[in-house]
């Protein structure tokens, strides 16, 4: 797990703490055969605590190993608000990430 900060429109900063998330995925056979080993999926899971808080504090993104950002429907699990709002935190990340990785 790895944490972070980030600097966002509006005078407003973001904490990010960042980690992999597994998923596994089962299949109909083995949900009927439990002893065979499921597919595990990970995802790159972001929780982002923004100050001063907008319309929701703590925000959760999930991102594929190739790099795509999930949207809302495609988990459960995320929490997001605003599509500005939004945009502007994974373009926060991914530009950090690209700092990082230079």
């Amino acid at each position: 797990m790895a944490q972070f900060f980030i600097s966002l429109p509006n005078n407003r900063q973001g904490n990010v703490r960042t980690g992999v998330q597994r998923v596994a995925k089962k299949s109909f056979l083995q949900a009927l055969f439990p002893g065979k080993n499921a597919n595990k999926e990970e995802k790159q899971a972001y929780i982002v605590e923004v100050t001063p808080m907008y319309d929701i504090q703590e925000y959760r993104l999930l991102k594929t190993k190739d790099g795509r950002w999930l949207d809302a429907g495609d988990d459960k699990w995320l929490r997001e608000g605003e599509g500005t709002i939004n945009i502007d935190i994974k373009n926060a990340i991914d530009e950090y990430e690209q700092k990082k990785r230079v």
